[in-house]
């Protein structure tokens, strides 16, 4: 999220949904039985093996807290509540987890038991996993609390910043990078690694391009020449976010060490009423010379991505829900976002997120029984499935 002020300080929740139909339960072990493959891509398109690989899922962040490190250490989750939690993803259609994997879960890349642990109860639900390497508000990791990456060091974090420790890290950005993706080289459930969550700059290079292009450029090489397996994207939320949209997103994400593109789907970088906020009223995404501007809408990163032959993935959206009522709206709303999506191409959409309980207004309380979830069963059936 864009604002440090909605702290990410939810747990995932801990809560088995309803079983599902038999169609669904054959999908998801068809899932299942394909996870031993890496995901590949094809132009636009993510693959497994011979087939399209679309999904839906959620966003665990503190999935791989541990008695060492935990960003809400007042509700991690045990061995029983993670895998309770991978239950409640999958019975909702979902096949990927969106999680933490910073410094401060793995002491530097010296301990990954906490990250080997979401992993492993992943897989055991036949479930992928989408890592992320750093934090661009601040948040949950080694640097200030609450202070973004792009306001370290006078804002050149980006330029020169990353290449030596943050804050209490034990290892630059950069050396822990190598260390994780040479760790998980031949781990197959991992969908990809996202290098930092909302990578974001208004800082520029001497040439007038935007600090992140050379930053990704040297970190996805980084990762590609450890590991030859997995996917990268830089993480960004896009829409509106400096250094990232529009032409900006455009000059990064046409870097050849960039697997695919990421985007963000808030209120504040667009609408929760409109489905693809920038988009025609039928749908229509708008012509990508047109999407230039730095506050270019999310349907210009769709339109973007697809003009440069990558997959998008919305690796977040929230929508607020405080009571019965607000959650059936937002569900309502979610529909139509997760159909535009997928209609407009996407590889992926993850909600934020599951948790215990709604602290900070955009919850999905999988206690209960939030009409999110059969929302994204719908989608699973209809979209993720490749039908």
């Amino acid at each position: 999220m864009a604002e440090t002020g909605r702290a990410r300080l939810v747990l995932v929740g801990a809560a088995v949904v309803a079983v599902v139909g038999a169609g669904l339960v054959a999908w998801s072990a068809t899932a299942e039985s394909s996870a031993d493959e890496y995901v590949t891509r094809s132009g636009t398109s993510l693959r497994v093996g011979d087939d399209a690989f679309r999904f839906v899922g959620f966003n665990l962040y503190d999935a791989a807290a541990s008695d060492s490190y935990s960003c809400s250490p007042a509700t991690r989750l045990d061995d029983d509540g993670l895998d309770e939690a991978m239950d409640t993803v999958r019975d909702a259609g979902g096949t990927v987890v969106r999680f933490w994997a910073y410094q401060t879960y793995t002491d530097g890349g010296l301990d990954f038991s906490g990250t080997d642990r979401v992993i492993a109860a992943a897989r055991s639900h036949g479930l992928r996993v989408l890592p992320v390497l750093e934090d661009g508000p601040g948040d949950c990791s080694t640097g200030k609390s609450g202070e973004p990456l792009s306001s370290v060091n006078d804002g050149t974090w980006y330029v020169d910043g990353y290449r030596e420790p943050l804050g209490s890290a034990a290892v630059s950005y950069r050396e822990y990078v190598a260390t994780i993706a040479r760790h998980y080289r031949d781990e197959p459930a991992i969908v990809a690694w996202s290098l930092v969550n909302e990578a974001e700059t208004a800082m520029r290079d001497a040439g007038g391009a935007s600090v992140l292009v050379d930053f990704a450029r040297d970190v996805s090489a980084v990762v590609h020449r450890v590991d030859p397996h997995h996917l990268v994207t830089l993480g960004t939320q896009a829409n509106g976010a400096p250094g990232a949209s529009g032409s900006d997103f455009r000059e990064v994400y046409a870097l050849p060490g960039l697997d695919l593109t990421e985007v963000h789907d808030w209120g504040d970088h667009g609408s929760d009423e409109e489905a693809m906020p920038g988009a025609t009223r039928d749908g229509a995404l708008p012509n990508p010379a047109e999407c230039q501007a730095t506050d270019a809408s999310i349907a210009c990163s769709f339109a973007l991505a697809r003009s440069l032959g990558k997959p998008i993935v919305v690796g977040e959206a929230g929508i607020a829900a405080e009571d019965d009522s607000e959650r059936a709206t937002r569900a309502t709303l979610f529909e139509a976002k997760v159909d535009a999506a997928f209609e407009a191409g996407a590889a992926g959409y993850l909600v934020w997120q599951l948790n215990t309980a709604n602290t900070d207004g955009y919850g999905v309380l999988v206690a209960g029984d939030d009409p999110l979830l059969r929302v994204l069963r719908t989608a699973a059936e209809e979209w993720a499935s490749g039908s």
